[in-house]
């Protein structure tokens, strides 16, 4: 039996393209955070937000994302990550940085009349972000 034998450029283009979807899985897997100083940068594959310490207006834990229209991003297993918009509040931007559903939620509400909905794998790292944006929340009011 003869086989046929493949071009080496398609060896190619699947090996990149492996390399590629498995980058992009790795970016999306996990939120990451880098503090400065009077911002926290959040991002997550090809999502970015720069939060602000004055533009926070509030800072909760919830337990559950409410109901909401995707439009960007993607779900897998119990990982929220995109761009969503409130129908009933008349929202129209809600990001939402989500490793584990199943864990809570920060949500901060800025300014600008957006939200922003976010948590870690590492359910003390999500508490230790809600005490630093709550402190800084206090430390703000208290200033003015």
């Amino acid at each position: 039996m003869k086989y046929k034998k493949r071009h080496w450029l398609w060896n190619i283009v699947i090996v990149v393209t492996v390399i590629i979807c498995l980058t992009a899985f790795i970016l999306h897997g996990q939120n990451w955070t880098r503090e400065e100083k009077d911002s926290i940068l959040l991002f997550s594959g090809f999502y970015f937000t720069e939060l602000r310490y004055s533009e926070i207006v509030n800072v909760s834990m919830v337990s559950k994302l409410p109901e909401m229209e995707r439009i960007s991003g993607f779900s897998v297993w119990a990982v929220e990550k995109g761009i969503f918009k409130d129908t009933l509040q008349g929202l129209e931007e809600i990001r939402v940085y989500v490793d584990d559903l199943k864990l809570p939620k920060i949500k901060v509400e800025r300014k600008e009349n957006s939200m922003i909905f976010f948590n870690f794998k590492d359910s003390l790292k999500t508490v230790e972000y809600f005490e630093l944006l709550s402190g800084k929340i206090t430390e703000g009011e208290s200033k003015q």
